[in-house]
């Protein structure tokens, strides 16, 4: 189990590393890590959730989207006018918390 300092160093550790690295020292930290959800959008970040059950802990990957229209319309589209837009994704930093804080309060505090 992690304490608070150990899981804020964790925090910049990972938040300094590129998203694939990021993944991979996740299961090296623990082997038992486990993906719960993959680019779930909240708000306007993108969440991807990691539980390490052996740490004690959930690592939250924040992205941000990024979109560009290009010159190309929609196949699909009536008379070319829509057009396609190109999507990335920019990795924007982790939340490292203990299990059980993972989850957003509503007004009640519930």
């Amino acid at each position: 189990m992690m304490d608070a300092a150990e899981r804020e160093e964790l925090q910049r550790r990972l938040s300094e590393m590129k998203f694939n690295k990021v993944r991979r020292e996740i299961f090296r930290l623990d082997p038992k890590a486990e993906m719960k959800y993959w680019r779930n959008s909240i708000w306007d970040e993108y969440h991807t959730l990691y539980v390490l059950p052996t740490e004690g802990i959930v690592v939250v990957l924040v992205e941000k989207q990024d979109r560009e229209e290009t010159n190309d319309a929609v196949a699909a589209s009536p008379k070319k006018q829509i057009k396609q837009e190109r999507v990335a994704f920019e990795y924007v930093g982790a939340r490292v918390q203990p299990i059980g804080d993972h989850r957003a309060k509503n007004s009640r505090g519930v």
